[in-house]
């Protein structure tokens, strides 16, 4: 019972939520989870590396200077929303193309708040499926007197 419910908290642990916010130096280290948005022009230069329509790049910083920004991509995301899912290839964008920088921090609120709501659906289930007894013991009768 107890090792189903570190499952359960470790799960929760592991889906924390997530939002990008400006950069808070003006020099981040390499390995920080940022998302560049790319310019109109950006969008048109690149599509030959990016595919077409890209609208933001989003992995790892490798390097950042004053002339390009060296990426290990996971994401790129096209203007309309969809996704593409890139397994940590190289790319290095010229600063030029680049219209924000922003950076990934974990949402503590958002993250307490979906860890709460994952243990309890998890209570909920288990006792659901009788793997935990969450009433009480007793039949609900008064004892007997003598």
């Amino acid at each position: 019972m107890y090792a189903r419910a570190a499952a359960a908290g470790l799960l929760g642990l592991l889906s924390g939520c997530y939002n990008y916010l400006p950069l808070t130096t003006p020099q981040p280290q390499p390995g920080t989870r940022v998302a560049a948005d790319l310019t109109d022009s950006g969008t048109a230069v690149l599509a030959r590396y990016l595919g077409p329509n890209v609208g933001s790049v989003d992995g790892r910083l490798l390097t950042f200077t004053g002339q390009d920004l060296g990426l290990s991509v996971l994401v790129v995301r096209n203007r309309n929303g969809i996704e593409h899912y890139w397994k940590g290839e190289t790319v290095t964008l010229p600063r030029g193309d680049i219209a924000t920088v922003r950076e990934r921090k974990l949402s503590i609120g958002r993250s307490v708040l979906l860890f709460a709501a994952g243990v309890g659906g998890s209570v909920a289930l288990m006792a659901a499926f009788g793997v935990i007894n969450v009433g009480s013991s007793g039949s609900g009768n008064a004892p007997p007197t003598q």
